[in-house]
């Protein structure tokens, strides 16, 4: 009776071990599925998104929305196709502006940083034009008051007034004139105090401004 019993085990144990095998295996093929979707649904947060590599603007920046686009194409001379927000931080961020805008503006198969800082006296504003122009570029160089001298490789403006900086730069002509119309009609600057430009394969002019018009400006 014993030995019975022991052969009808025998013969049951192949086909619970034939069970196990299927249970496993199909398990094996739904974890590898599930891998598979989850592999699939998160691609496109690991490959870099498509970036203007022609430009010259090395800023981290990310994209905003077409109000900023139409606003901008107002600078005719320009034409603007793309704008980004700037969220790398600069020197001039460090001296508590009350309002800031920092952008790239793409055309063609160029770039044009441009900010704005506003601050809330006369002395954050001091305080971080003197910085920005003791440090312009990276590695430090100085920008000094009235000097003309070759700062940098790109073309820049630095404009000052009471209370606000702006830098424009970019490795295309900057225009000055057109610049300080759209600073006008758009933004409600009427004057400059300070306004320091160079060409690219030029030196440091000074200036300061009325409206649109550009004053050569010399040291006293």
């Amino acid at each position: 009776m014993t030995s019975l019993i022991k052969r009808k085990r025998r013969k049951k144990n192949p086909r619970i071990f034939n069970s196990l095998l299927i249970v496993f295996l199909l398990c094996v093929i739904n974890f590898s599925c599930s891998e598979g979707k989850k592999e699939v649904k998160d691609f496109g947060q690991v490959v870099p998104k498509s970036s203007r590599k022609e430009s010259t603007n090395t800023i981290n920046d990310i994209k905003v929305d077409t109000v900023k686009l139409n606003f901008y194409k107002k600078i005719k001379y320009l034409s603007i196709d793309s704008v980004n927000e700037v969220s790398t931080s600069l020197l001039p961020d460090r001296f508590n502006p009350i309002n800031k805008i920092k952008e790239t503006l793409y055309f063609q198969k160029d770039s044009l940083l441009f900010c704005e800082w506003k601050y809330k006296d006369t002395n954050n504003l001091k305080q971080a034009l003197y910085n920005l122009m003791d440090c312009f570029e990276n590695p430090c160089k100085p920008i000094k008051m009235f000097e003309s001298a070759n700062i940098s490789k790109s073309n820049f403006s630095i404009l000052c007034s009471e209370k606000s900086l702006i830098l424009i730069k970019s490795s295309t002509e900057i225009k000055t004139k057109e610049w300080l119309t759209f600073l006008e009609v758009e933004k409600g600057y009427k004057s400059f105090n300070i306004i320091i430009s160079q060409l690219k394969n030029g030196k440091t002019k000074w200036f300061s401004s009325k409206n649109t018009n550009l004053i050569p400006s010399v040291k006293k």
